[in-house]
């Protein structure tokens, strides 16, 4: 075991810094709401679906969306399978990703963070590429539903640029790029939450166009600005004498 420099000891300071314990409780505590909404349909999918009528995965799907997420079962006729693939895979996206970034996962053993960082490599990938031909399916404008296939796009984009920089060893940039793509990850916890408050005050007609973009731009800005005074407090680089 090597002991840690002045360096490794700076950049585990500033990242308890920017990630505090509360924030990661409830990073942990509204996306685990999130993932159980998502797997809400898979219980009457199993019983009503698999169980009772003979266990093909189109009644799992029939059945468990139509009884455990009806709100959104005029999905099954043209794109139900695949939104039942994205609600899984999104599910384990959304619970996995605090895990991810969880220092007390990271603890001990790095080879934790790695193994689960290549699991969510093919889950995550899945999860956003599976919500372009749901977000075209909604009865919305186009401009809505373009504003949740981007986010997917996105978010996608994001977890590539962090496997290229990992790739290249550039751990700083990969930290930033996975920093954005669990931000995108909490897109789905941040939709659940502005949806109720919204609807205090306007129509779901009204509200739920504008949570195509609503429910993850602010969430990139946020991570932006973060990049942006992170540049702005690294030490300038001394010319070499």
């Amino acid at each position: 075991m090597h002991a840690k420099g002045p360096e490794q000891m700076s950049d585990t300071q500033k990242t308890r810094r920017e990630m505090p314990k509360w924030g990661w409780y409830a990073f942990l505590f509204f996306s685990a709401l999130s993932a159980i909404s998502a797997f809400k349909f898979v219980p009457p999918g199993l019983i009503h679906g698999v169980f009772v009528e003979g266990g093909s995965w189109a009644r799992f799907v029939f059945e468990g969306i139509e009884r455990g997420a009806d709100h959104v079962a005029y999905h099954i006729e043209n794109v139900g399978s695949t939104l039942a693939v994205h609600m899984i895979f999104g599910g384990l996206a959304v619970i996995l990703t605090p895990v991810q970034v969880s220092r007390a996962w990271r603890r001990g053993d790095r080879r934790k963070h790695v193994y689960l960082g290549w699991a969510l490599v093919p889950i995550v990938t899945i999860a956003a590429l599976t919500t372009p031909p749901i977000s075209f399916n909604m009865d919305y404008p186009l401009w809505s539903e373009a504003g949740f296939a981007l986010g997917s796009v996105a978010w996608f984009g994001a977890l590539v640029m962090g496997i290229w920089h990992i790739r290249q060893r550039n751990f700083e940039m990969h930290k930033r790029w996975m920093v954005m793509m669990a931000a995108l990850s909490f897109g789905a916890v941040s939709f659940r939450l502005q949806l109720p408050i919204l609807r205090l005050f306007w129509d779901m007609d009204v509200v739920f166009p504008y949570l195509g973009w609503t429910c993850w731009v602010p969430n990139v800005i946020v991570v932006a600005i973060w990049w942006w005074r992170s540049a702005r407090k690294a030490p300038a680089v001394q010319p070499a004498e």
